[in-house]
């Protein structure tokens, strides 16, 4: 066998490995994505349905302590209302974190590797 046959054959060897990492590294970083998605949204299904009870049983505070029907419930939306306005106002910075953690999650191995 020739040098540039052994030197094809250890080129091609290489590439293929290479490309087989990239692959592996891409299913991993997808996965480990998906997986924080998913984990997020459950959190999120979490938090809706506890601020869904918090809004009734603040509703019927505002019965027992002496309010109507009516204006307990429209308090209540009042309060929904500040919170999604302040939510609204700090939608930069929410962002911003779930960037951030989005970036931390996707390149985590590179650290690692960089360590090494």
């Amino acid at each position: 066998m020739s040098i540039f046959g052994s030197l094809k054959s250890k080129i091609t060897q290489y590439a293929e490995s290479y490309i087989e990492l990239f692959k592996l590294n891409l299913i991993g970083k997808t996965a480990s994505l998906l997986s924080y998605f998913m984990f997020a949204m459950i959190c999120m299904f979490v938090a809706f349905g506890i601020i869904i009870l918090l809004g009734f049983g603040l509703t019927e505070v505002f019965i027992a302590v002496g309010l109507s029907k009516v204006a307990a419930i429209f308090i209540t939306i009042g309060i929904y209302i500040l919170l999604l306005l302040v939510l609204l106002g700090l939608r930069k910075n929410i962002t911003n974190y779930f960037a951030g953690t989005f970036i931390k999650v996707m390149t985590e191995g590179e650290d690692e590797n960089e360590k090494n």
